[in-house]
């Protein structure tokens, strides 16, 4: 082999491997948590493969065939040709991020001063501000005083900035032991732009997480039957954390809503004080509490436990009314310990 051949195919070499390394794997292993058990269900925690695009409104996904037939765009942050796992969803905008051009953040020292903003990939228009540190520290903005033209009224569709993702091998509640929730989360801003009009009833900014508990089971009476487990974080309607559990019905989905008490997860904080927080706990005592709250209301009668499994998640911004927010996320993992490797161990 000639010289010139041999290094050229050491370039391509090095790049795929590259690559590979850093856009491949779910994580990197300076990120992999060793502190707790368990296989990690959240995939490319770090945004290394981006994230696909949703179109501005969800009807079109369900009359389209799906979200990957939908898709408007993929928002790179780093160079990498391989399929995205995350789905970053701009539900009822007026703004599609889609085609906006990547701004790469000087690594100055205004930046790189603060732990989350250094080395900043974003994507942005009038609305909406995506970004990504080198971290990992991922960025959600939304301006809704852009969105809203008027007060939001209580019939009319609100807007979300989100991002979320189905698990590849969802545990079944029945099959594990435990499940290790982290996160970490720091709003940097919350502006009310309402003024007289504001109704705490209708309009707030607040950023749930919620995971998707479905019943897969195809001889089951309840299959196809899901809820959704949300963890509360900011709302900005309440300074302190609440310590009781709700239930409602979401109609945008069709399905029932169940509400951790996020006083249990956070503890009694004030999200929105401009602070880096941090949850971490094992949540499935508080999964299989909301499967049995559902029961109490007479849902998920012939789901047995081996029957039901957590097939997802999405956290962001949901802004039922005018305001213009910002937040920072990182450190997500959520690590399902499973019975029969537990007792091996």
């Amino acid at each position: 082999m000639r010289k010139g051949c041999y290094i050229v195919l050491v370039v391509i070499v090095g790049w795929l491997v590259g690559c590979l390394a850093g856009c491949g794997k779910a994580t990197s292993q300076a990120d992999a948590d060793t502190t707790t058990a368990g296989r990690e269900l959240i995939a490319d925690a770090r945004f290394e493969r981006g994230a696909a695009l949703s179109p501005l409104w969800p009807h079109i996904v369900q009359q389209g065939g799906g979200f990957s037939r939908t898709c408007t765009d993929t928002l790179r942050f780093a160079e990498c040709d391989l399929k995205p796992i995350w789905q970053l969803c701009q539900w009822s905008s007026r703004y599609d991020l889609a085609g906006a051009e990547p701004k790469h953040e000087a690594d100055g020292k205004d930046k790189a001063d603060e732990a989350g903003k250094a080395g900043e990939v974003a994507f942005e228009n009038e609305a909406k501000r995506v970004a990504l540190a080198e971290d990992g520290t991922l960025t959600l903005g939304l301006t809704t005083s852009r969105e809203y033209d008027h007060p939001r009224k209580a019939d009319e569709p609100w807007t979300h900035l989100l991002v979320q993702q189905d698990f590849d091998s969802p545990p079944h509640i029945a099959e594990i032991e435990a499940l290790h929730f982290a996160m970490e989360l720091k709003v940097d801003y919350c502006h009310n732009r309402l003024g007289e009009a504001f109704d705490e009833k209708i309009h707030t900014a607040q950023a749930p997480f919620y995971l998707m508990v479905r019943n897969g089971n195809k001889e089951s009476k309840d299959y196809g039957l899901g809820l959704w487990v949300g963890i509360p974080t900011f709302d900005y309607r309440y300074k302190r954390l609440a310590d009781t559990e709700t239930i409602h019905w979401d109609v945008g989905t069709a399905t029932y809503i169940y509400t951790i008490p996020p006083r249990k997860i956070w503890g009694d904080v004030d999200l929105g004080n401009g602070n880096w927080h941090k949850a971490a706990q094992d949540i499935l005592p508080l999964v299989q509490r909301a499967v049995e709250a559902m029961r109490e209301k007479g849902c998920f009668m012939d789901s047995a436990p081996e029957d039901l499994a957590i097939t997802g998640m999405n956290f962001g911004w949901e802004i039922p009314g005018t305001f213009d927010a910002s937040l920072r996320m990182r450190g997500l993992s959520l690590k399902a310990e499973d019975i029969q490797n537990s007792k091996l161990n």
